[in-house]
């Protein structure tokens, strides 16, 4: 918390020191959420949802009055999530679905167009986001459920997934899935809007809901069919932040 009330403050000191024009203005923001894997096919069972979050810096170019502006930024963010009900595993306890669960560290560089209301009251504007996000993953991490037995080794050969990076080639999930391979990049519609409460004629704070669908198939492998039974990954964020 102290962190933040710090780079609040730089950014606010900044924004007057450099006399940033009424066009731009700049923010701060963390978001926590809910995020999840969608199967698209029929090949997996179904997606697995966990714990998201996005965060970082904030910049709005605003038009003619103030009504409209694109708004990008360098964000970074975590998504938790998975799926189970894979047909190719084999669970040494009969009958038990193996959940795979993926935790992914990523950047984000998002534009959006945003739409904002007049004020009323003198403090409250209401706002919407449409636009799109460029993800990147830096990290992922597999856990698995259950210990799978390895194709092809005799005796069976019992393989357990935990913590495994899955971006690093020549990981253990490979010896699991053919041609296992998980995307570092993502491409997501996102759309949201929120309140945004005016302090003074330079700083406000804000509060959005935001929805972000990803196109990119994130897992890909020769265990299902990857135009019919891509893997998509969703998450829907609670914003909070300050503007400057």
């Amino acid at each position: 918390m102290k962190k933040i009330v710090l780079l609040i403050t730089i950014v606010s000191i900044a924004t007057h020191a450099f006399s940033i024009s009424d066009k731009v203005k700049l923010g701060l923001f963390a978001a926590p959420g809910a995020s999840w894997m969608k199967p698209m096919g029929k090949d997996i069972g179904k997606g697995v949802a966990g714990y998201g979050m996005t965060y970082g810096l904030k910049i709005e170019y605003y038009f003619k009055d103030q009504n409209y502006a694109l708004s990008t930024g360098l964000y970074g963010g975590m998504d938790m999530g998975g799926v189970k009900g894979r047909d190719t595993f084999t669970v040494l306890s009969g009958g038990k679905s193996v959940v795979e669960r993926y935790n992914t560290n990523y950047i984000m560089l998002p534009l959006y167009l945003k739409l904002k209301t007049n004020a009323f009251k003198d403090k409250y504007i209401l706002f919407g986001e449409l636009g799109g996000s460029f993800v990147f993953n830096v990290s992922a991490r597999a856990n698995y459920s259950d210990g799978i037995n390895q194709a092809g080794t005799v005796p069976p050969s019992v393989v357990s997934i935990s913590k495994e990076n899955v971006l690093q080639n020549g990981n253990e999930v490979q010896k699991l899935i053919p041609d296992f391979r998980y995307q570092v990049f993502d491409f997501r519609l996102s759309v949201g809007g929120g309140l945004e409460y005016v302090i003074n004629d330079k700083t406000s704070v804000f509060f959005a809901l935001h929805y972000h669908n990803g196109f990119v198939n994130q897992i890909r492998d020769t265990s299902v069919n990857p135009k019919k039974d891509a893997i998509v990954v969703r998450n829907v964020l609670l914003s909070i932040g300050a503007m400057f």
